[in-house]
């Protein structure tokens, strides 16, 4: 035999044995793999509470499971959003993968599913020289990098002005482990939020409630939201720090990596940030059973709730107020005198140099002085500049502050300008009631999802607001025999903003659905209402229990019992809330509207309500309206849930 065939035969060998090892290797990966697999059905792992949490499995109707995530990238089977047990056996295969069968960029799937790696090692025991773990470098410098050494869910409150934020806001905060004093606005924040492709309201809203938008989970410096919900939107915050341990954080930061790069249809009132808030500390402590309380509506102020019921799981809740809430809290502690010279400083900033500022105690300059920068830097945040843009005058007051040397020893207790979201009432509503018009008797039952009205106890909402969705009223008219819809709110909004001087905001309400038209003798019909008003308010200080209002209404109504189909004009409301204690409140207002186009008519109307609450979450109304010359007596029996 000759050299060049003795080569050969080696060569041929070589790639035989090698061939017959890789083929070893591979029997020997797919017996191990086979082994973990019958073990995990042994264990029926698939059906186990924290592999659904991991994957977000839900039960459907017909008993199955689907995911609630929707990102294709989240599952490693074609069929694993509908199948827990070929999802799990999936991964496990794709844990085996080798380095080298990646393409260039991909993470290994123990990297891209770190969560679900930890877990099923601890429940298979995985043998490392059967099934390598892999070094996943970036995963671990983001680990280094947030370090925690708690959870914080923070509640921002309601904004009126964004359809995204009328129900206030949830979010968590990693509080990273460091050395000296807290740093917390250096901490960073977990937000879900959707990624929304449109700003006009309605089709928000239209979206939101179809689940047309993406909801994705997102990582910032803290510093950026307070920036932008206390300073920019005038929002209050309240901190909660949760007690986890070291293990359910490191859980609760892999499984927040795994969401990475993913998403979940959003879902304005189910599938919204405060639902995806909750799941994620689920998957820090199992034994938290958070998302299975909600069936249809998830308002963030309701996690709160759900979260604070947990016993020994808050350890901790701070209150960071707003900009507009840190000058009013000054405003509130100064007297007559000094209000007046804080407005005078603002219009002259040269008192400083005048006999009347001059002449006041050290204290009494240190607060005016402080309220003045505090409003400063609230105009600065309104007229979107940065905190480096201080203008001259500014610069003057900071420096005659400097000149006092003064700090209280003595801080007074915070003035709360807004209350803890956990105390107040259930955000889904429905009533029993009677009554009689001027004709006959009544009964009615009222259910609405969310929110909040105007004579409702206002604790943990938004003072002298309203926000009314999906809001029905249905009654049974004994005498007549009918039982008609009374109205149907899709949509109602009140802000009622007091007048002051350094902040003109202006009070509006918007309110669009099915109502009973009551000035004419149609029987109870109906008709699709829109209407839009704006105007003032005034109350004689913060806390004061009474609120004055009055605004320009513009109504459109369409409706076949009417000549042409609609009649369109406008006129105005007065009101009043007064709060005779912490549990009773009563409401007056008066109306007049005209329609000079389409049906050409006109109403009056004016009514007396009042409300008083036995618990948070159980109140008795009672009330009388006249519209025209006819009258109406209402009671009825309130319970939040």
């Amino acid at each position: 035999m000759t050299r060049t065939h003795l080569f050969i035969s080696a060569v041929v060998l070589t790639i035989c044995l090698n061939g017959v090892a890789a083929f070893a290797a591979d029997a020997e990966q797919d017996a191990y793999l086979n082994s973990l697999a019958q073990e995990a059905r042994t264990q029926n792992l698939a059906e186990k509470r924290y592999w659904l949490l991991l994957v977000h499995y839900k039960k459907t109707l017909l008993g199955g499971y689907e995911s609630q995530e929707d990102g294709p990238d989240f599952f490693n089977s074609p069929n694993g959003k509908t199948d827990p047990e070929t999802e799990l056996i999936a991964t496990l295969k794709n844990f085996f993968r080798t380095p080298e069968s990646l393409k260039t960029g991909e993470e290994h799937p123990q990297c891209n599913f770190p969560a679900r790696y930890k877990w099923l090692k601890t429940q298979l025991a995985f043998d490392p020289t059967r099934l390598p773990e892999q070094r996943c470098e970036r995963l671990e410098g983001w680990l280094k990098n947030l370090n925690p050494e708690k959870i914080t869910l923070i509640f921002a409150s309601h904004y009126m002005n964004n359809p995204a934020s009328m129900f206030g806001h949830t979010f968590l905060r990693i509080d990273k482990k460091r050395e000296g004093p807290e740093q917390k606005l250096l901490d960073y924040g977990v937000n879900y939020s959707a990624a929304a492709d449109s700003n006009n309201p309605l089709v928000y809203m239209v979206k939101g409630l179809f689940g047309g938008f993406k909801g994705i989970f997102t990582l910032f410096p803290y510093y950026v939201k307070v920036q932008e919900y206390n300073n920019l939107e005038n929002r209050d915050l309240w901190e909660y720090e949760l007690k986890f341990t070291d293990d359910q954080m490191n859980y609760f930061l892999l499984h927040l990596w795994e969401l990475g790069g993913n998403y979940f249809d959003y879902y304005y009132f189910q599938e919204n940030c405060s639902y995806h808030m909750l799941s994620l500390l689920e998957v820090a402590n199992p034994d938290l059973h958070l998302t299975d309380q909600f069936l249809f509506q998830v308002i963030p102020a309701d996690t709160v709730k759900v979260v604070s019921g947990y016993d020994g799981l808050i350890s901790k809740r701070v209150y960071r107020p707003s900009l507009l809430s840190q000058v009013n809290q000054k405003r509130f502690r100064m007297s007559g005198n000094q209000n007046r010279l804080f407005y005078r400083l603002i219009k002259d900033p040269s008192l400083i140099e005048k006999e009347d500022f001059l002449n006041l105690t050290v204290p009494e300059k240190a607060m005016i002085l402080d309220a003045y920068l505090d409003y400063a830097q609230y105009k600065n945040m309104q007229q979107e500049r940065t905190a480096a843009a201080i203008d001259q005058t500014t610069r003057r007051i900071l420096l005659e502050r400097s000149k006092l040397d003064y700090r209280p020893d003595d801080l007074p207790e915070t003035t709360r300008f807004s209350t803890p979201p956990e105390l107040g009432h259930g955000s889904a509503h429905t009533e029993l009631g009677f009554g009689r018009n001027g004709h006959e008797q009544f009964e009615e039952v009222s259910l609405r999802p969310a929110y909040h009205d105007l004579l409702a106890n206002d604790t943990g909402y938004g003072k002298d607001s309203q926000i009314l969705f999906l809001d029905l009223t249905a009654r049974r008219y004994n005498e007549s025999e009918k039982t008609k819809i009374d109205n149907f709110k899709l949509i109602d909004i009140i802000s009622l903003t007091p007048y002051d001087p350094l902040f003109n905001k202006k009070s509006w309400k918007l309110s669009i659905g099915l109502d009973t038209i009551k000035d004419l003798n149609c029987g109870y019909c109906n008709s699709l209402k829109g209407n839009y008003g704006i105007g003032a308010a005034y109350q004689p200080g913060f806390f004061s229990p009474l609120l004055l209002y009055s605004l320009i209404d513009l109504e459109l109504e369409l409706s076949r019992r009417l000549d042409q189909n609609y009649r369109l004009g406008g006129g105005g409301t007065i009101g009043a809330l007064l709060d005779i204690t912490d549990h009773w409140r009563i409401q007056t207002t008066g109306d007049y509207i005209s329609f000079p186009l389409g049906n050409e008519s006109h109403y009056y109307k004016a009514s007396v309500n009042q409300r008083y609450s036995f618990t948070q979450n159980l109140d008795i109304r009672a009330g009388w309206n006249l519209m025209n010359s006819r009258q109406e007596w209402l009671a009825g029996l309130n319970y939040y849930f």
